[in-house]
Formats: C-alpha cells, structure tokens, sequence
C-alpha cells in the first residue's frame, strides 16, 4: 500500500527512493521546463528526467522496482556519474529531493492510503 501524506508536511529526510519517481512526475507536470538537478557543467529538467524514468519503467521496472528508478535514470541523463565516486550519485540524488520538495508542496504524494 502507497503512503498517504502531503510532502508540504514532511522532512525531505522522509521522503524515500520509491516514492521519487510520483515526485518527479508531479514535478514534469507542474513545472516541466524547471532546472532539476546541476550536476558539473550540465542540467536537466524535470520534463527530461521524467520521460527518462517513464523509459525506464516501461523497458525494465517491474525487475528494478521503483526504487531504482530515478538514481539509474540519472545515470543515464549523467553518464559521468557513473565514473565518479559513489557519494556523487547520493549527493545529486539528495539536490533532486530537496528541490522537489520545493517544487511539488502543495501536491499530496499519493491519494492512496
């Protein structure tokens, strides 16, 4: 069962891996052309990342679970993640978290309960 809370409500310490790609997709349609992550020199929007998580869903997410989503759709937006040290995925992930609560709160992060 889905969690049922408003993320305007909620420490972005709370928020989980599963829960980013609802995030991430409420974020696509609330302000798509909106800087997502930084990561060097380059960026990408939320309208990007989602229609890579969305990509990367429908070819192969029932095996990598939801968790999984949004950190290897960054790796694929970020080739250059995949050659740094680890911290530097965590660190891009922990960025895109803060601005999404940011960006979505005043969506509810699930109507399920």
């Amino acid at each position: 069962m889905l969690r049922k809370f408003d993320v305007a409500s909620v420490d972005a310490g709370e928020i989980t891996a599963e829960d980013l790609p609802r995030l991430v997709a409420a974020a696509a349609a609330r302000e798509p052309d909106r800087i997502a992550v930084t990561h060097d020199a380059d960026t990408t929007t939320y309208a990007r990342l989602h229609r890579e998580v969305v990509a990367l869903d429908a070819a192969m997410g029932i095996l990598l679970g939801q968790a999984s989503l949004v950190p290897i759709a960054l790796a694929t937006v970020f080739p250059a993640l995949a050659d740094t040290v680890p911290g530097d995925l965590r660190g891009v992930v922990d960025a895109l978290v803060a601005d999404l609560v940011d960006c979505v709160a005043l969506e509810p992060l699930s109507a399920a309960g």
